[in-house]
């Protein structure tokens, strides 16, 4: 399916200009959107997120890395040497829950414990330490990986997060943008035909033909048009400051371009985009929440069986052939390690709490995507309605139109007045401003449809190269 912010409407191209101007560089939205992405400081932080999450893998994965482990002591007193205990070995954990362990290990002294007595050139061993009981399946170092992968999801979907809350921001200021530019330029257009009109008027009530009034109420339209050109000029002085805040580029410069409208249908019914509310980010954050939570309840479950590890390690001396054969048997170390807690109170007690958080967190899920969905509906709605009042409005300027032309051709067979033609021109000019301001809240309402949708940042973040 097309993703929706890539989709703008076919009213969003309004011939409202008069042909002729200096033609600037354009600004599509969709650039815009790109943009951002790329130099925004918002946007390179969600980048820096999604970063985080591959370094909580990694971190998981480094209970898993092997480790040489070396330690001596020495005990020497009254010129007599106790004893040095000298034991490296080499631990490697697995991801099926055992350890192997091969090691060396060299003892003396005259005071040395029996059990630690080995061959005088040393004695060498290899192992593997099980824990049959707790552990054998959950294991907290599993676990802890676990986490770490969730942990990595739940960070990209901040970042999605970040990102399509920072464009739906975007969108709205560039709409304003697009606003107050048309309304520059029409109020820009209109003050200059009004002003030629002005002077026509001037000279034929100079020359007797028309009444010195006509002329008077010829320049009041002019004023109230110079003080309407004002007014947008600020508005867009002050939404191209705004623009300046998202493009954080010195290529751009926004005193030099024109919103730039693609005319696109948009053909998604609302079911579609209900379709993508398990998508969104606030949605999957909270059904990440509740693996991590199931990974406490399996720890904690696994908590209520025994510990039962068992060590097992071969040891290896300084042995002939014909003691190879039987080196299992004759030459080994083994360890039993047994422990249950008889009522189980803490363990059971932090097992019901895992289940009640998971249930509470359930139903957090529920209501979230209702909120997502409605938020879905509502904005569909807005846009589906905005989209019928633009064609209305549109039709409402023709008439508008046809009205001046009349009106203008009774003036011309001395049938009106100059107070009617700018009644007549200053409805028009209001009809042509409102269709701006439609045009400008369809723009927003499509980017509210897609923030709702919790896609905004989707494209955008899964271009990242991380």
């Amino acid at each position: 399916m097309k993703k929706c912010w890539y989709i703008t409407c076919v009213w969003l191209t309004i011939p409202l200009l008069v042909s002729g101007q200096v033609r600037k560089d354009t600004l599509n939205i969709f650039n815009y959107y790109q943009v951002i992405a790329d130099h925004h400081p918002i946007a390179q932080q969600a980048l820096l997120i999604t970063q985080r999450g591959e370094l909580a893998i990694s971190e998981a994965r480094g209970a898993f890395d092997p480790k040489i482990v070396s330690n001596f002591d020495s005990k020497n007193f009254g010129g007599s040497d106790y004893f040095d205990v000298w034991d490296s070995y080499l631990q490697v954990p697995t991801f099926l829950n055992f350890d192997l362990k091969a090691g060396f290990e060299k003892n003396s002294g005259i005071f040395l414990n029996p059990e630690r007595t080995v061959p005088e050139d040393g004695q060498y061993y290899a192992g593997v330490s099980i824990p049959i009981g707790q552990g054998l399946i959950n294991h907290p170092r599993r676990i802890a990986l676990r986490r770490g992968e969730i942990t990595n999801q739940q960070l990209a979907t901040q970042a999605v997060q970040v990102l399509n809350n920072l464009l739906l921001d975007a969108t709205h200021i560039y709409w304003n943008w697009y606003e107050s530019y048309q309304k520059y330029e029409i109020s820009r257009n209109n003050l200059d035909l009004i002003q030629v009109r002005f002077e026509g008027i001037r000279s034929s009530a100079l020359n007797g033909d028309l009444a010195p009034i006509d002329s008077t109420e010829a320049l009041i339209q002019v004023q109230q048009l110079t003080n309407m050109l004002r007014k947008a000029e600020l508005d867009l002085f002050k939404s191209k400051l705004l623009m300046q805040n998202f493009i954080w580029t010195d290529s751009i410069d926004i005193e030099y371009l024109i919103p730039q409208l693609t005319p696109e249908a948009v053909n998604e019914t609302v079911d579609m985009f209900l379709n993508l509310a398990t998508n969104h980010p606030e949605w999957k954050l909270l059904q990440l929440e509740n693996a991590n939570l199931d990974l406490d309840r399996r720890l904690s479950q696994e908590r209520l069986k025994p510990i039962l590890n068992l060590d097992y390690s071969v040891l290896l001396g300084q042995t002939t052939d014909s003691e190879m054969g039987d080196y299992l048997a004759n030459n080994y170390k083994v360890g039993v390690l047994f422990e249950f807690p008889v009522l189980l109170r803490k363990e059971r007690a932090k097992l019901k709490t895992a289940k009640l958080k998971i249930q509470e967190n359930e139903f957090k899920q529920d209501v979230q995507l209702r909120k997502i969905s409605n938020r879905i509906r509502e904005a569909f709605n807005t846009t589906d309605n905005l989209e019928s009042m633009i064609s209305q409005q549109r039709e409402m300027i023709i008439n508008y139109q046809a009205l001046l032309r009349g009106e203008q051709m009774k003036f011309d067979n001395g049938e009106s007045s100059i107070f009617l033609i700018n009644s007549r021109q200053n409805s028009a000019l209001e009809a042509e401003m409102k269709l701006i301001e439609l045009i400008s809240e369809f723009g927003k309402s499509i980017g509210i449809l897609q923030w709702s949708g919790g896609q905004f940042g989707t494209d955008l973040a899964a271009g990242w190269e991380l």
